[in-house]
C-alpha cells in the first residue's frame, strides 16, 4: 500500500482547469518530485492534497483511506504543506512562529523546539528576533521548521529553493535530504528541476495539469525529452 495517492484528481478555477484526471503515489520516506513549467498545475496539487483546494473529481487517499476535506483535519493526519513563497509570520518572533507550528503537540513543545534549534542553529541565535527581518534563506529555515514542529508523515514542498542564493540553495536540498531520511515523505515541487530530479525517488512532469513523464529521478534527468524541456539541454 502506498502512503499517499492521488487518485484521477481534477481541479478547476471557474472555466479553466488546473489539473486532469492526475495520478501518482509515493511510499513512506520517498521524495517525490514535480516538475513543470509555470502555471502547470503543481501548486494547484499541491494545495488540493493539504485541503487548501477542493478537487471537482478524484480524491486523495493516506494509508488507504480517503482523506478529510479540512486543511486542519489533514495535519492532524500528519500532512503539512510549506507554501510557496515561505509564508512566515512577519510580526511574530522566530519563536512563536515555531509555536504556532506546534500548536497540535502542546505537550511536546519544549523538546520539539529543542529539535529545531538543534537542527537549525541560526534560528536559536535570533529567537526573539521578528520573522520578517530574516534573510529569505532563513525565512525559509524557519517555514520548514514550523512544519517539522507539526510531527508531519509527510511534507509537501512548494518551491522550497525560489529566490535563494545558489549557496543556501545547496544547504536546502541538503536539509530535504535529511528530511527523508529520517522517514518522512517529501512531495517537492520545483523549478530548479536539475537539483529536484538529483535527490528524488520518483518524479513526474506535469504539463498543463495533464501528467506526461513519470519515473525514477535517474530515469527523468536521463529522458531526451525532459532535457530538451527542463535541463536547458
Amino acid at each position: 500500500m502506498a502512503m499517499l495517492e492521488v487518485k484521477d484528481l481534477s481541479v478547476s478555477y471557474g472555466h479553466v482547469r488546473a489539473l486532469k484526471n492526475v495520478s501518482i503515489e509515493a511510499d513512506e520516506g520517498e521524495i517525490y518530485s514535480i516538475i513543470g513549467s509555470n502555471g502547470a498545475g503543481k501548486t494547484s496539487l499541491l494545495r488540493s492534497i493539504s485541503g487548501l483546494v477542493k478537487p471537482t473529481s478524484g480524491q486523495v487517499e493516506f494509508l488507504g483511506a480517503k482523506l478529510p476535506g479540512k486543511p486542519h483535519q489533514i495535519v492532524k493526519q500528519g500532512i503539512v504543506h510549506v507554501p510557496e513563497g515561505r509564508r512566515t509570520f512577519s510580526g511574530l518572533t522566530i519563536q512563536d512562529n515555531l509555536l504556532v507550528g506546534g500548536y497540535l503537540y502542546k505537550h511536546d513543545m519544549h523538546h520539539d523546539l529543542e529539535e529545531q534549534y538543534k537542527r537549525f542553529p541560526i534560528l536559536r541565535e535570533r529567537k526573539d528576533q521578528f520573522a520578517g527581518t530574516l534573510s529569505g534563506g532563513e525565512q525559509q529555515m524557519l517555514a520548514i521548521a514550523r512544519g517539522l514542529m507539526s510531527h508531519p508523515k509527510i511534507m509537501l514542498l512548494d518551491e522550497p529553493s525560489l529566490g535563494l542564493a545558489p549557496i543556501i540553495v545547496n544547504q536546502i536540498f541538503e536539509l530535504i535530504q535529511e528530511i527523508r531520511d529520517s522517514g518522512i515523505t517529501i512531495f517537492l515541487v520545483e523549478q530548479n528541476a536539475r537539483k529536484a530530479l538529483s535527490i528524488c525517488d520518483k518524479a513526474c512532469v506535469l504539463e498543463n495539469g495533464i501528467i506526461t513523464v513519470c519515473g525514477t529521478g535517474k530515469e527523468l534527468l536521463c529522458s531526451d525529452v525532459v532535457k530538451k524541456a527542463y535541463l536547458g539541454a
